[in-house]
């Protein structure tokens, strides 16, 4: 067995996701192997950014790892924006890149790929013999789960052809075992939480899998809940929940949260967007719960910082509440159960002739959409807006591609996850200036692997966010316009389905229109905006 048939196999029975990758000369007998020979399920994108971004939307949604491939140089060095944004979002991916010989000083591909990876963030770990090749894959997997974040396998192509014997390597991390909190900084929290009047509990992606017990303790402190943009509707159809904690909460969250004076944050990294610039931090206690020291102090100093499980500590936490017979806050009582989640009805505004309102659209949008779906948000000027009012049925039907601030990477990502789930239907929001900048590049990847997809372009013909700079500045934004293809007939060319939304007519349409759609390739929403009339509020 040669190294890459040996790290083919490997794959083909580890990974708990498709491999995603663009073929070269130092990884197409790999990938060959993996899918022909030992049966792995491969995506071949057409872009090596596509492909990182894949396997992050195919970790973001199976709550595993993602796995891609490309090769040498140029490749590599055009995954740099997709790692980074893997790395803001704590996503766990491997990528497995080919490197050049390194007798060949002369090929063009050379580079030092160690320094381009560090540069992104990302881990990086090399294939150093045909002995120990598993092992450097696995090594470079387990890193990856348990810094959740991407980290790249170098693999020099002279010994990809190397003979390998096969010894199995595993790439298990444990997790933090069951424990019961102990001690001062329990005193501590159970003190605070007794004293709180208007308590809060705030859950983040590294609570996701303790929803019960943290409904037990909200319950049990008369606090409301709320979570981060990455646990979106974690607490769907439970009492008293806030939604979004942040940026994008609705005015009624707002109103509850501006009366916090504790919140009990488990698996949130309380940043910027969650704490809103820090304005939900001031005046309160805070107690930060994270199964990993590093995320705890990292955006915010807690009153009560504590390394555990986030179902542990909730259990403890009641259990100690019961013990010292403390009664609940009655913070919920002076609160709504339902609907404070919910944003208000949208007034509609005149957006002039060819072109729809946005906010109204946007609601009306999200009673069309299928509502067992992932949605995938790519960033813009609408995307706070569509944040707030598309709604999920869970966390994992979630996949957010903001986080380097980079527009134009959310096809990537919802090709991953759609790939990764196909019992269910795909929804990508986006805009137009990200639709041609980066997500049309990977859309005919959709279509050859026939997935559900739905692709909603918010159309305003503009960089919307230089647009409204240069507008509020009274200079003229001519410089941020732009007249696009028609999107329908682009869509239709790469072998999709497409319908235009610019008026009120053409939206009715829509809903029957969706439903006789062929599931079996992409449907392009083509919504017009008039640019000057992109109300957000």
């Amino acid at each position: 067995m040669k190294v890459f048939e040996a790290l083919a196999r490997w794959l083909a029975e580890t990974a708990e996701t498709p491999l995603f990758g663009v073929v070269g000369d130092a990884n197409a007998y790999l990938v060959d192997d993996f899918k022909h020979r030992f049966g792995g399920a491969y995506v071949a994108a057409a872009s090596e950014n596509g492909a990182v971004l894949m396997a992050m939307g195919a970790a973001m949604v199976s709550g595993g790892t993602g796995f891609a491939t490309v090769t040498h140089g140029p490749a590599l060095t055009n995954c740099v924006t997709a790692l980074a944004e893997a790395v803001k979002s704590n996503t766990p991916l491997v990528l497995l890149s080919g490197a050049v010989k390194a007798a060949d000083r002369e090929n063009l591909q050379a580079i030092d790929q160690r320094a381009v990876v560090l540069s992104s963030g990302a881990g990086y770990e090399r294939l150093h013999a045909p002995a120990t090749a598993l092992a450097d894959l696995a090594r470079a997997t387990r890193r990856a789960r348990a810094e959740r974040r991407p980290v790249v396998l170098d693999m020099p192509a002279d010994l990809l052809w190397e003979a390998a014997d096969w010894r199995p390597a595993s790439a298990h991390v444990p997790e933090l075992p069951p424990g019961e909190l102990t001690g001062e900084a329990l005193d501590h929290a159970i003190g605070i939480i007794a004293a709180a009047r208007a308590p809060v509990v705030l859950a983040g992606r590294g609570a996701i899998g303790a929803r019960e017990a943290l409904i037990r303790l909200a319950q049990r402190i008369d606090a409301p809940l709320a979570t981060t943009m990455r646990a979106k509707s974690l607490f769907a159809g439970a009492d008293h929940v806030l939604g979004i904690h942040g940026t994008v909460s609705t005015p009624a969250a707002a109103e509850a949260l501006a009366r916090c004076d504790c919140l009990i944050a488990f698996g949130a990294s309380l940043n910027f967007h969650t704490t809103a610039q820090g304005a939900f931090l001031r005046d309160r206690r805070i107690i930060q719960i994270a199964d990993r020291a590093e995320d705890l102090g990292r955006n915010a100093t807690a009153d009560v910082a504590i390394l555990g499980r986030s179902e542990d500590v909730a259990t403890t936490f009641l259990h100690w509440l019961d013990e010292a017979e403390i009664p609940g806050s009655g913070f919920t009582q002076t609160l709504p159960a339902q609907g404070l989640d919910r944003p208000p009805p949208a007034v509609a505004r005149d957006p002039g002739p060819g072109a729809v309102d946005f906010l109204t659209t946007l609601q009306q949008l999200d009673r069309i959409l299928p509502a067992e779906r992932t949605l995938i948000t790519d960033a813009g000027r609408w995307m706070v807006r569509s944040y707030a009012q598309l709604s999920v049925p869970g966390p994992l039907d979630h996949v957010t591609t903001a986080s380097f601030g980079s527009i134009g990477l959310g096809m990537g990502a919802a090709i991953g996850a759609a790939a990764t789930r196909r019992d269910r239907t795909a929804v990508l929001v986006c805009g137009d200036g990200g639709f041609m900048l980066g997500n049309l590049t990977e859309f005919h990847t959709a279509t050859r692997e026939t997935l559900d997809l739905i692709v909603v372009v918010f159309n305003d013909g503009a960089y919307g966010a230089e647009h409204i700079q240069f507008v509020e500045k009274q200079r003229d934004p001519a410089i941020a316009l732009f007249d696009w293809p028609d999107f329908c007939t682009v869509a239709r060319a790469f072998g999709a389905e497409a319908l235009r939304v610019s008026s009120p007519e053409s939206l009715a349409a829509l809903p029957a229109t969706l439903e006789a759609r062929d599931r079996s390739r992409p449907f392009l929403i083509d919504v017009r905006l008039n640019p000057d009339q992109v109300a957000m509020w």
